[in-house]
């Protein structure tokens, strides 16, 4: 989806869109089950700049990053972001970053790429670690069994002399 910047001209700019049909994202192990719902106000700020306040809506499906099994995340995020022409960067351009240009995009040919948008908040609102649970315990390293559905027979493994110091560290932090 994109929005006509040159809309903007002469006010502000409401848009409610509810994505009919599922939304890919690029990567394999994120999977969109609720089409995502977003919320955009758009107003010019200085010159040729944009805001973009709005809120998104969705789930989506991911991989335990202990178990490997997949579980829902719920996203309901809010966004404030500023939008400039990418012709304003020249490519041999060096500029050194703040703060405040990490909530900076782009348009080109003055539209909004709004699925460009989705995306990324969607990956920024998942959770660094992903886990079904917080208490889950992961798959069995030498048989692979989930070891939140069966406990496996496997003999703990030898730790090595190398890392039996920071084996009895942990013992001490529990």
């Amino acid at each position: 989806m994109h929005v006509d910047l040159s809309q903007l001209e002469a006010d502000e700019l409401y848009i409610a869109h509810q994505y009919d049909e599922l939304f890919d994202l690029p990567e394999s192990e994120v999977s969109v089950i609720v089409p995502p719902a977003v919320c955009l106000w758009l107003r010019r700020t200085r010159g040729r700049e944009i805001r973009v306040k709005g809120s998104l809506t969705t789930t989506v499906q991911v991989l335990c990053d202990r178990c490997l099994v997949a579980f829902n995340v719920p996203i309901e995020v809010s966004f404030d972001l500023l939008y400039a022409p990418i012709e304003t960067l020249t490519p041999q351009q060096d500029v050194p970053l703040t703060e405040e240009d990490l909530d900076y995009g782009f348009y080109r040919d003055n539209r909004l790429e709004v699925d460009g948008l989705v995306q990324e908040q969607i990956f920024l609102a998942l959770p660094f670690r992903r886990l079904c649970r917080s208490e889950c315990r992961g798959l069995c390293p030498q048989c692979g069994a989930d070891l939140n559905q069966q406990t496996c027979s496997c003999q703990p493994q030898r730790v090595s002399a190398w890392w039996s110091a920071l084996q009895e560290l942990n013992k001490t932090n529990h």
